[in-house]
């Protein structure tokens, strides 16, 4: 195809530069199934990067906005400890992070009720164990996650009743064989019709069913599948004297360093001066969310940012092939009075052209992709941030420009009489 090669002898520089495009445009078209090669290494190296990065930022996003749901004054004891250290976790760095131990809990309910009762900037205490156990009833069973804790659990992690009420802390501490049953939970049993005042059946034990809970899951965490029952009564049937972790709930967020301090004396004294076990708060958590975040995006980027690499090496082996095949087209604008930039801003739009456009659709199919994960995933959201969108198109015109480079180079270099020759 040979492009009008009056195009540079109408009109000033501006009307040049305009119809430059055009004949970019069409001179790149003239080759389609090429061109179409050369959009889809593009399209799929931004649809890898852009969907990770997009998958990674809202998995984050989720989790960072759970914990701030949950609230920023609750405090979680676990067994295990960092090694040879005397920081906390939001103190440290990830090569720290990664000698937490874990131990065999030592964390008691007494533990709990201690803390409770000898800070009084300690609104809430809530120890926890639990097992995986059946549970029967309405002539069903199923596997459950029978869960001892104490009252103040329900207020720290805002968890809302769908029917009934949680249990007392009066009935906790007297062992009263009551309990409340995550959704999950009920409507195996269940189905739709109440559970209320029904008995199931755990460790050969009924209990009447006092509340069930709405659906509520964190990631990496979830209340459905779970049977809440006093903690003197679940450790007794169970037989577990431990507990798996303890909550507190702080009276205001300021001060909680201070607070999580106290926690560590009290629970420190009741164990015989030994720490064995870990603190963390909602800047701890965080903290690691944050560090490992980072730490997997940049393995991310370094992975798929090599698709990028080679699908610039595929523009300018298509440019290469355009500029050998329309030889004598190059030599007939040069002759008719073509000057060097406009060889070169042709060559290189074609290959902006074809950056860009690949880039939209990779976007496209990026934002498709997170809306459908979204469908089989609720918990994890579907931000877009449109700073990503123009970052992307930013770097797949400079990505364009930098593999054009060297065939409009090498269209500059060709000679008007040579071209002209050229079969």
């Amino acid at each position: 195809m040979v492009s009008n090669p009056c195009l540079c002898q109408n009109g000033g520089d501006g009307l040049r530069v305009i119809r430059t495009f055009g004949v970019a445009f069409r001179g790149l078209w003239s080759y389609p199934v090429r061109t179409w090669l050369a959009l889809l290494g593009i399209t799929i190296s931004t649809l890898l990067v852009v969907f990770l990065l997009a998958v990674l930022f809202n998995f984050k996003n989720s989790l960072v906005g759970q914990i701030q749901n949950v609230g920023v004054q609750q405090i979680v004891v676990m067994p295990g400890k960092l090694l040879n250290s005397g920081k906390n976790i939001s103190e440290v760095n990830l090569s720290s992070l990664l000698s937490y131990t874990s131990v065999t809990s030592t964390l008691t309910y007494q533990d709990a009720i201690d803390v409770k009762a000898q800070i009084p900037e300690v609104a809430g205490a809530a120890p926890q164990l639990e097992t995986v156990t059946r549970i029967a009833g309405a002539g069903k069973s199923a596997e459950v996650m029978y869960t001892g804790t104490m009252p103040d659990l329900a207020n720290m992690y805002s968890l809302e009743l769908e029917e009934g009420r949680f249990f007392t802390e009066e009935e906790a501490v007297q062992e009263e064989s009551v309990i409340v049953l995550g959704q999950t939970i009920k409507q195996l049993l269940y189905g739709e019709s109440s559970a209320i005042g029904s008995k199931v059946k755990i460790k050969g034990i009924d209990f009447e069913v006092v509340g069930v809970l709405k659906e509520k899951q964190l990631i990496g965490f979830t209340f459905n599948e779970r049977a809440y029952t006093g903690y003197p009564l679940a450790a007794n049937t169970a037989n577990l004297q431990n507990a798996s972790m303890l909550f507190f709930e702080a009276q205001s967020p300021e001060g909680l360093e201070a607070v999580r301090q106290e926690i560590a004396k009290v629970i420190t004294k009741n164990h015989g001066g030994v720490q064995d076990f870990g603190l963390m708060a909602p800047e701890g958590a965080l903290h690691v969310i944050d560090t490992i975040g980072n730490l997997v995006t940049a393995i991310a980027l370094g992975i798929t940012g090599v698709s990028f690499l080679v699908s610039g090496l595929g523009i300018m082996n298509v440019m290469l092939l355009t500029v050998k095949e329309r030889t004598r087209e190059i030599g007939i604008r040069k002759s008719v009075g073509a000057e060097w930039w406009d060889i070169l801003l042709q060559f290189l739009l074609e290959a902006a052209y074809i950056s860009v456009l690949g880039c939209v659709l990779g976007l496209a199919g990026s934002y498709g992709l997170l809306h459908l994960l979204h469908s089989f995933f609720p918990v994890l959201t579907t931000l877009f941030p449109l700073q990503w969108v123009a970052g992307c198109l930013l770097f797949c015109v400079a990505l364009g420009l930098l593999f054009g480079i060297i065939p409009a180079v090498k269209a500059l270099r060709i000679k008007p009489i040579d071209a002209l020759r050229y079969e």
